[in-house]
């Protein structure tokens, strides 16, 4: 393939909607983010770990009283409006990066568990369109154990096989983290 050399109109694959079932004890409202939990139930979007955003809620559901699963919610994924967190506020100079949940209704430019609400498409004084749902996974966290060129200066054989047991370790580390955000089976 080259480069266009003439305006084209690209092909759009339309989203349609999403039927979750509800976590238990839970209520979402009309309009708000909703993420999956561990288990794949709906819960409103917040700054908890392994949460992924997948879109807004398009009605208000209370399943407070129920067990997981008792009711679903309808969720559409596309691009939607909320508000700018006021101390790690979004910019013009974040438009194609990732925004992250602050709580169901708010995002910022960073947070705790860098749980992804949605690719920034505007900002303004009302507040930052999103692309919500667009199958990003949320940041993934995982500490290193392995240090850069300590194999290379290893002095023994001892160390050489320390350090290698470290890097493995690092592999399983990430090779856990991808699983958790379901990138891997």
């Amino acid at each position: 393939m080259s480069a266009a050399t003439a305006p084209f109109n690209a092909p759009e694959l339309t989203r349609g909607y999403l039927n979750v079932p509800l976590a238990a004890t839970t209520k979402i409202y009309l309009g708000t983010l909703v993420a999956l939990n561990a288990a794949g139930n709906a819960v409103p979007a917040s700054d908890t770990a392994a949460l992924r955003v997948i879109g807004r809620a398009e009605e208000t559901i209370d399943n407070s009283a129920g067990a997981a699963a008792d009711r679903s919610i309808t969720v559409k994924p596309g691009i939607f409006q909320y508000q700018n967190d006021g101390t790690n506020a979004i910019t013009k100079a974040h438009v194609g990066k990732p925004a992250y949940v602050v709580d169901d209704n708010t995002v910022a430019n960073t947070s705790t568990n860098k749980i992804v609400a949605g690719i920034v498409v505007r900002v303004d004084s009302e507040g930052v369109f999103l692309n919500v749902g667009a199958g990003l996974p949320g940041a993934i966290a995982v500490v290193l154990a392995s240090t850069n060129g300590t194999a290379a200066g290893a002095a023994d054989l001892a160390a050489l096989k320390a350090e290698a047991e470290k890097i493995g370790d690092d592999v399983r580390a990430i090779y856990a983290a991808l699983v958790l955000q379901g990138l891997l089976g």
